[in-house]
């Protein structure tokens, strides 16, 4: 039998996969902790994947907002946060 390796992380005593886990019938795994959990571990969620993507193909299609403020673009977030 082959053995995968993929990357995870362990949140809360919980262990979360970042790539997609090749099997779906019930078997044996290791465990290994590598080291200490670094921020960038977000970018290989497929969320994040999926943001990104569409984060660029906005700013390819000049989909863009823009304010004059911090506190503009604020007060623009919070007012379409409340429309939806």
């Amino acid at each position: 039998m082959s053995q995968v390796a993929i990357r995870g992380i362990c949140r809360g005593g919980k262990i979360i996969p970042l790539e997609d886990v090749p099997h779906q019938k019930d078997m044996d795994v290791i465990i290994v902790f590598t080291g200490r959990h670094d921020d960038e571990s977000r970018y290989h969620r497929q969320d994040w994947q999926l943001a990104e993507k569409e984060a660029s193909e906005d700013y390819r299609t000049g989909d863009i907002k823009s304010a004059d403020s911090i506190d503009r673009m604020f007060e623009e977030i919070e007012k379409d946060a409340d429309e939806n």
